[in-house]
């Protein structure tokens, strides 16, 4: 098998993330070609045909060994080659038990939109348990998954579902996430953390305070409320003396260069 790229990252098999590393993992045996041996597209031949079969499944076995947490041992332990320990998995994560089934279905139902998140991890959750769905057989169309989408919507995005569900003719998955992402993008981007509000409420607050303090400050320079002498635009007593402390300073400045 050539060897993986060191900057490549694939997920560890810990079991709750079964459906990211079966994806990852497909694809880096695409990538080595032992991904049609693994997933049994391609039988093993007759012992007189098996031409580089035996090192595929090698392959395969090599690389789903090198990607698994140790809990997952127990699995492929047993396992001589890829295919078999891709089964094996296969047997335990995407069984069509029927409380596997209610479980995945109500999550995928009642997904909850909550809308100081980013819209994309809203998107994300619904399509990843349509996903899960699907992987142990579960029938799921376009439709259903966009509908899902709509009508899980939090109440605040309540106008964009209102004109998605009037929307006539098919929906693909891709239109309705593309309307979520520039409805939000229209209300001003990705929502805030709390901490950045927090920063910024502090920011408004200290900013009102110095406004007030401000508006309650007499200027010695005219005589008016609102700001202090050194800020004043009209010429007075306060400037006056400033121009006259300057205009010193700078004759003695002029006076110190000719000594020099």
């Amino acid at each position: 098998m050539a060897s993986l790229n060191p900057h490549v990252k694939l997920p560890t098999l810990t079991g709750d993330n079964y459906y990211d590393w079966k994806f990852a993992v497909s694809m880096v045996m695409r990538r080595n070609a032992c991904w049609d041996v693994v997933s049994g597209k391609v039988s093993k031949p007759a012992e007189d045909k098996l031409g580089d079969w035996p090192k595929k499944a090698e392959d395969g076995l090599t690389l789903i060994g090198l990607t698994v947490d140790p809990s997952q041992y127990g699995y492929i332990r047993d396992c001589t080659d890829g295919p078999a320990a891709w089964k094996a998995l296969a047997a335990v994560y995407e069984k069509n038990s029927r409380a596997n089934r209610i479980a995945l279905k109500r999550q995928f139902y009642n997904f909850v939109h909550d809308p100081k998140c980013p819209i994309r991890d809203y998107i994300s959750g619904i399509t990843n348990l349509a996903a899960k769905l699907k992987g142990i057989g579960v029938v799921l169309e376009d439709e259903d998954v966009t509908d899902v989408l709509i009508f899980n919507l939090h109440e605040d995005y309540s106008n964009i579902a209102g004109t998605l569900t009037a929307t006539k003719g098919d929906l693909k998955i891709a239109d309705v996430t593309g309307a979520l992402v520039d409805e939000e993008g229209r209300r001003g981007g990705l929502p805030k953390a709390d901490d950045e509000k927090e920063v910024e409420n502090m920011a408004l607050f200290a900013q009102k305070k110095r406004d007030n303090r401000n508006r309650n400050v007499e200027c010695y320079n005219c005589g008016k409320r609102g700001h202090i002498a050194r800020d004043c635009r009209l010429p007075g007593r306060y400037n006056e003396k400033n121009s006259a402390k300057a205009e010193k300073a700078s004759v003695a400045f002029d006076l110190r260069d000719i000594a020099f």
